[in-house]
């Protein structure tokens, strides 16, 4: 689970900082947002924190997110939120979903294919900080390279052994992002369409010279 406890932000190398920003975390088995409030995100070249206005807060590590992503698709979520998946389901306290601890061992035997993930959402008031955000985001992340991804390659998502454990992770992403949903990928879209295009009328044009002669 996210625990929540007292601590300094960060001093050093802050990238980016934002108050009046609403945290949402979510647990893959989870299908409830917990709200954790508002208070302000810090993306240090360190580690991301986030501090309520109560001056409790937590931390992640960058090698633990495994994605991170502006969403603005509101049919997947009701705000424009600066998105993160993070390795581990960290979305509910361990006993309090229901469950019996024999029911929670017999559920982990039969999903444990499936890669466990915590979904947050960060939900700054002013939505104009969302691409700085990003920015910050990708920066730390590069200083914070997995060595367990660059040993195991391409094979980690896509292999034959884990294609079958990962697909409800991806069918999830697919449901959360779609293409065009933002104004740069509709922008990228319409661009390698008209490069298309110019490059069948170059080509036509030379097979055209070719008859003539």
């Amino acid at each position: 689970m996210v625990v929540l406890t007292n601590f300094p932000p960060p001093a050093e190398g802050i990238r980016c900082e934002q108050s009046n920003t609403e945290v949402h975390v979510k647990g893959i088995k989870n299908p409830q947002s917990r709200v954790l409030g508002k208070g302000t995100l810090y993306i240090a070249e360190s580690r991301l924190s986030w501090v309520g206005e109560d001056e409790k807060g937590f931390s992640l590590e960058y090698p633990s997110i495994s994605l991170h992503a502006v969403s603005r698709d509101l049919s997947a979520f009701s705000q424009e939120c600066l998105y993160l998946m993070v390795e581990g389901d960290l979305g509910e306290p361990e006993g309090q979903n229901g469950h019996s601890g024999a029911d929670e061992e017999e559920e982990d035997d039969e999903g444990e294919d499936e890669q466990p993930i915590t979904e947050f959402r960060f939900v700054p008031q002013d939505k104009g900080q969302l691409d700085a955000m990003f920015e910050a985001m990708s920066e730390c992340q590069v200083l914070h390279p997995d060595q367990a991804d660059s040993d195991s390659g391409e094979d980690d998502f896509f292999g034959e052994e884990g294609e079958e454990g990962n697909s409800a992770t991806l069918q999830h992403l697919e449901s959360i992002f779609s293409v065009g949903t933002t104004e740069t990928n509709g922008q990228a879209g319409e661009e390698a369409m008209q490069e298309e295009e110019e490059e069948d009328m170059e080509t036509g044009q030379f097979e055209d010279a070719d008859i003539d002669k």
